[in-house]
Formats: structure tokens, C-alpha cells, sequence
């Protein structure tokens, strides 16, 4: 029964798109499992954009589908508009897109949440992770790979003043978790933790000349946890991302915008929906113009972004308004997309349109706009910064490399976007799960904590702990110093349980056989992959020239990649699999004919799968060609590039890519692609040019 002093098999922190897939995943596996938000009233909530899905992104929800997740049922049922991107062309980098009725899709999250078996939600913040010595070596490659120095907000433990007292891996052991320590001093034993704090880890949001502790506007930022991520060892570093202002759609004269229907035909993001029956509306467009970027240039020494008060990295490809009209001098519009945020409210998003301007300066030039000329805001635009642990002091399963049962999803890994994070957290989820499950064979019972475990509950009161964003080298003494006190109460009380009940193995980290994707199988490995290989010092976006297999990873085929695996991890049942065994049972025989025969006729076969069919069959050769290609370039990644070569005559690569090329001048094939931000396809046309 939950109470005050309970434990829990899997603890997830956050519940916004990672946490949600995490959670369910663990208490879908039959643990019982317990989801941290600061309110639970937020959970599933879209900060940002009301969509779901994009050009890879859709990719990903369906990914998540086929692995048991939940995303793509939620916005089946909340969806308000739906589009098929890139329909002019091949079915390879065709996706699904949605506008969500937001509202809906929160509460439909929350009652998700609410009514699934061995899930409790506890409304607190978690402020510290307790741990205990294990008996194995701190693995190699332990530290961020990342160059000292590169990483922006870059905070390393080791060089925090008076850290040296607290080494926590003095011995050279990893780290296990034992217990996780919230806000209001509640201790909390569990075997393992998912990390999915989103914007909230110290999170500050900017307008203008304003700022103030927030994760979003409105809501408190989380302090105290990342104080103590560096006490266990870990790199940190800051980003930012913004948002635009929200107006009053009664404010609008959409009668001059141009107007953007959704598809008539709605494909389900989930395989599991038959058909989506939902009330769409449609979208518009409206353009900015010299007007709306002379406002901007006047008023830019007030951005924060150029002020120096900011000083975490923005996502490359979806930058401010005052971003775009500084870099883009030359472009005298932007296109904005006009987006209902839902049925049941008022206000509209602006797609293309986030800015940290003062909200006098986003009123004047909101109102330059064509229809805008009266607009209401209810919701200034703003940027937000926040802490992220640097992702290659992750392994591939998402656990963190110094600390046994302790895994990231979502923002913390440095990647922008609901899909990226629900992706993540449901391998994440997954992984936790594994590991739990190992830990009760292999360690014994949890025990409660209780009145003979020091807590202390946050207080602003003068001389009490508070959590806040930097504490001072006497603050950190006092703070680390109860941490190791009530990581050495509760583990005394753990262990004399598990001994009383015949186990031993207290130190000893379960051995498990992680969920790991391969960038064959799926956009969401490509995804970790990248992070925990390359790093990010910028938010990270999926896009599709991120995976040299892409012409396999169609949103179309998900369920054939990873349905087995979700059935093994126990997300699926015997039914769901072997329907699916069934349909490309199918779908192989189709191939088989009309290899034999290219025009036949359906002999009266489905005629979903004998479409679906029929694009295996004309990809059938391109996907052979790319993987012979993609088994190139890995035979050649010892392949030297002349220190000379002119990267400018590759016409084909893109203005980024080639500055990074020609700034860093790797010596080889293999250094060239393990430079951030360089994709597999930059890769691909370098080696032809090399030949």
C-alpha cells in the first residue's frame, strides 16, 4: 500500500512524453512503479508546439507503437488536424503529421497514467540519488568524451571547489542506486530511476529584461538535483529553446491568411487504431515582413539572446524570430504557420515564431503581421535554459556509465522534441525494467524507509536547506555530507533485510540483457546512438539524413522491426505478435510474386499489406544498394583524407557541414564522422568524392 515510507521497484522522474512512456513501460512489465512530477495536473502537457510527428519524427511515434508505447494511441484520440508529409514523393521520407487538441492530450495522458496497475503518481520534486559502493570497477570511458572546455555551461565535478572531499568514486568502484530523496524530504528506496526532467533542471526562462526559475512560465524550476548529479561524477552543461507567444484566435482576421487544410484519407499513428474519428480544423500561413524585422533590429540589444544573459546553446533548426531575422539578412519574409492549440480554447500557437523579446517589442511586432494588425496575446513568447547531462556518459541501454540503475531520457540527453524524448524514455523505461527485474532475483527485497532515516524537507526560512541553482563551497559540504549520512542509513537498513532474507549480494550489480536499437532498426537507435557515440553541445533533432538506412526504417514498417521485441520485454501480447508474423507472412509472399511476375493483379490478398507489399518490392533493390553502400563506408573508415582536399567542390553537402569539415580537417573517413553534427549522408558523399 503507498504511503509516506514505501519503496518502489522503478522510480521515473518527470512526467512529461519521456517520463509518460517510461512509466507505463515499467508497470506494463509488472513492476511496481512510482512517476515524480511538481504537478501532476501537468503531466503529458505540450509546452511547446501542439503537433505530433514531422519528417522522421513521425517515424519515431510509430517506433514507439511497435515497441508498446503509448504516444501514438494518444494522438489518435486527440488529433485535430492530420497531414502526410512529403507525399510528392518516395514512401522512404514520407511521415505523418498531427496537430493535437493539447488539453486533450494531456488529460487523456493523465488518465493513462492514473488508471494503469502498479503505477502511483506522487505530486513532489526530487531533489538527490543515494547510492551505495558496488563491487565492480568504474567502467572505461567513464567521463565525458566531450574536449574540457566545449561543452556550453560546462560543469565538471572535478573542478567544482572543495568536490575534492567528496569524490564519491574514490575507490574506483561504480556507484549504485539505492534510494531517490525529494523536495519535502521524503526517502524514497527503489532499485531503479529514470531521469526525464525535461526543461525543469534549473530551469530559468528569459523575456527581455526579465528572468526568473522557471521551467516553463508559470511553473517552479527544479533546483537541488543537478548539485547532487555532480557529487556522483557527471558533466553537465546548459541549452536553451524557446517558444512563441500564444494569441487570442477572436483577434485574428483569418479571412487574408492563407489557409491549410489537412488530409482528407487520416492514417493512425498507432497500428492498433482502426480508424480516427476526431473533428479537424485547419491551419494557416502568414508571413513576416521588413516591417516586422526592422522592430526586431531595433530592439535586438534587448534579447537576451544577444544581451550575453543566456548562455546555453538554442536547437539549430528551429531558432527565434530574432535568430532568423539576424542570420537571414537577406530574407525580407519568414513563414509562420498559424496552429489552433485546440477545440476547447482560444488561443493559437505560431509556429516559426518564438522569441525572448521584451512583450512590448513581441506585441509591436506581432502586430506588423498581414491579419495581426488587432492581435490579443494571452502568453508572451519566451526562451528557456536549462541543465542537461552530456549524453556520453550514457550507454547505449540509456544507463548512466558511473551509476548502476540510474538512466536519462529526454532533454537531460540533450535532444529537443516530444518524439526524441518519448522514444528515449520508452528504451529507457524499458532498460529500467530489465534491470529491476535482475535486482529482485539477484539482491532480495526492498524495505521501507522510516523515522530512523534523517530527512530534512526544503524551507526558505534563513539557515535551512533550499534547493536553488548554486550553492557555495561550505553549502556543498553541508549538503553532500548528509547525502553520504542518509545514503549509509538507508543502506544499512536495505542490506539487513536482503540478509535476513537469505541474500547477499547488497554490492553486487544485476547482470541483464539491455534493449538496444540498432541504426538499422530504428530511427530511436540512430537517435541514442548519435548521443552516446558523438555527444551533442546544441538540442539534438531527428532528421532522416541522420540514418544511413532510412530507405528500411519507413514509418509504414515499424511493427515489423520491433514488435518481436516489444513482445519479448513483455509490451505486447502473444495475440498483437503473431498478428503481425501474419501480416508479413503475407507481405513476403506478395514480394515473391511479383518478383516473378512485377504487374500482377492482387489475387485477393488485404489491400493495405498488398500495397505496403508493393513498395517492398520497388524498394526492394535501393535498399540492397544502400546497404552495400553503408557496408563501404565502414570498411573505409581508416580511409585518409588529404589535408588539402577542397570540401567546397562537394556541392552537394551543406553550409554547416562543410565549415565544420574545413574548421577541424580530419585525417580520416571515421574521425570526419564522429564530429558533431556531420550526418551519415555527409559521410557518404565525401567517400564518393574521395574515390
Amino acid at each position: 500500500m503507498s504511503g509516506f515510507y514505501d519503496y518502489f521497484d522503478v522510480a521515473v522522474v518527470g512526467a512529461g512524453h519521456a517520463g509518460i512512456e517510461a512509466c507505463l513501460a515499467c508497470a506494463r512489465m509488472g513492476l511496481k512503479t512510482l512517476v515524480i512530477t511538481q504537478s501532476i495536473d501537468a503531466i503529458g502537457r505540450m509546452s511547446c508546439n501542439p503537433s505530433i510527428g514531422g519528417i522522421a519524427k513521425g517515424n519515431i511515434v510509430r517506433e514507439i507503437d511497435a515497441l508498446g508505447g503509448e504516444m501514438g494511441k494518444l494522438i489518435d484520440h486527440s488529433m485535430i488536424q492530420f497531414r502526410l508529409l512529403n507525399k510528392s514523393r518516395g514512401p522512404a521520407v514520407q511521415a505523418p503529421r498531427s496537430q493535437a487538441d493539447k488539453l486533450t492530450y494531456s488529460a487523456l495522458a493523465r488518465k493513462t497514467l492514473e488508471s494503469t496497475p502498479n503505477l502511483s503518481t506522487l505530486m513532489d520534486t526530487v531533489v538527490d540519488i543515494l547510492t551505495t559502493d558496488s563491487d565492480e570497477n568504474l567502467p572505461p570511458n567513464t567521463d565525458s568524451s566531450a574536449e574540457v572546455g566545449s561543452i556550453p555551461g560546462e560543469v565538471r565535478s572535478g573542478q567544482i571547489s572543495g568536490s575534492e572531499n567528496f569524490s564519491i568514486h574514490k575507490n574506483g568502484k561504480r556507484q549504485k542506486v539505492i534510494a531517490l530523496v525529494t523536495e519535502r524530504g521524503r526517502v524514497i528506496p527503489v532499485r531503479s530511476i529514470v531521469l526525464t526532467t525535461g526543461t525543469f533542471l534549473g530551469g530559468r526562462i528569459f523575456i527581455g529584461e526579465y528572468d526568473a526559475p522557471c521551467g516553463r512560465l508559470g511553473e517552479s524550476a527544479a533546483f537541488g538535483l543537478t548539485s547532487n548529479l555532480h557529487r556522483l561524477g557527471f558533466t553537465t552543461g546548459r541549452l536553451k529553446t524557446g517558444t512563441p507567444p500564444r494569441i487570442l484566435r477572436s483577434s485574428v482576421n483569418f479571412d487574408v491568411l492563407e489557409k491549410q487544410d489537412g488530409d482528407e484519407e487520416v492514417i493512425p499513428f498507432s497500428f492498433e487504431t482502426e480508424k480516427v474519428e476526431r473533428p479537424m480544423v485547419p491551419c494557416h500561413v502568414v508571413y513576416t515582413n521588413e516591417k516586422t524585422h526592422e522592430i526586431i533590429r531595433k530592439n535586438i540589444g534587448r534579447s537576451p539572446l544577444y544581451s550575453g544573459k543566456i548562455s546555453g546553446i538554442g536547437p539549430r533548426y528551429c531558432p527565434s524570430i530574432e535568430d532568423k531575422v539576424m542570420r537571414f539578412a537577406e530574407r525580407d519574409r519568414h513563414q509562420i504557420f498559424v496552429e489552433p492549440e485546440g477545440l476547447g480554447t482560444e488561443e493559437i500557437y505560431l509556429n516559426g515564431f518564438s522569441s525572448s523579446l521584451p512583450e512590448s517589442v513581441q506585441d509591436e511586432f506581432l502586430r506588423t503581421m498581414n491579419g495581426f494588425e488587432n492581435a490579443v496575446v494571452s502568453r508572451p513568447g519566451y526562451a528557456v535554459e536549462y541543465d542537461y547531462v552530456e549524453p556520453t556518459q550514457l550507454f547505449n541501454s540509456l544507463e548512466t556509465k558511473r551509476v548502476a540503475g540510474l538512466f536519462n531520457a529526454g532533454q537531460i540527453n540533450g535532444t529537443s522534441g516530444y518524439e526524441e524524448a518519448a522514444g528515449q524514455g520508452l528504451v529507457a523505461g524499458i532498460n529500467a525494467g530489465f534491470y529491476a527485474r535482475e535486482h529482485i532475483k539477484t539482491c532480495g527485497p526492498l524495505v521501507s524507509s522510516d523515522s530512523s532515516v534523517d530527512s530534512r524537507a526544503a524551507s526558505g526560512e534563513s539557515g535551512a536547506f533550499c534547493p536553488k541553482a548554486a550553492y557555495s563551497k561550505e553549502e556543498l559540504k553541508e549538503n553532500w555530507g548528509f547525502s553520504e549520512k542518509q545514503s549509509h542509513q538507508i543502506g544499512e537498513k536495505i542490506e539487513k533485510a536482503q540478509r535476513d532474507a537469505g541474500f547477499e549480494n547488497y554490492r553486487k550489480i544485476p547482470q541483464y540483457a539491455p534493449l538496444v536499437l540498432g541504426r538499422d532498426e530504428a530511427y530511436i537507435g540512430v537517435l541514442i546512438d548519435d548521443l552516446v557515440t558523438l555527444g551533442t553541445k546544441e538540442p539534438y533533432r531527428m532528421f532522416t539524413a541522420r540514418a544511413e538506412y532510412r530507405l528500411k526504417l519507413r514509418y509504414d514498417t515499424a511493427d515489423r522491426r520491433l514488435t518481436q521485441k516489444a513482445f519479448e520485454a513483455g509490451l505486447k501480447t502473444e495475440k498483437q505478435f503473431l498478428a503481425v508474423q501474419e501480416k508479413y507472412r503475407m507481405t513476403d509472399e506478395i514480394v515473391a510474386l511479383l518478383e516473378k511476375k512485377p504487374h500482377s493483379e492482387n489475387p485477393g490478398y488485404p489491400e493495405k499489406i498488398w500495397e505496403e507489399a508493393k513498395i517492398d518490392f520497388k524498394y526492394k533493390y535501393y535498399i540492397e544498394k544502400q546497404d552495400r553502400r553503408v557496408e563501404k563506408m565502414h570498411r573505409m573508415e581508416n580511409f585518409r583524407i588529404p589535408q588539402d582536399f577542397d570540401y567546397s567542390s562537394i556541392l552537394s553537402l551543406s553550409s554547416e557541414s562543410r565549415g565544420k569539415l574545413e574548421k577541424i580537417r580530419p585525417a580520416t573517413l571515421g574521425q570526419a564522422s564522429r564530429i558533431s553534427g556531420i550526418r551519415n549522408s555527409d559521410i557518404m558523399l565525401l567517400m564518393v568524392y574521395l574515390r
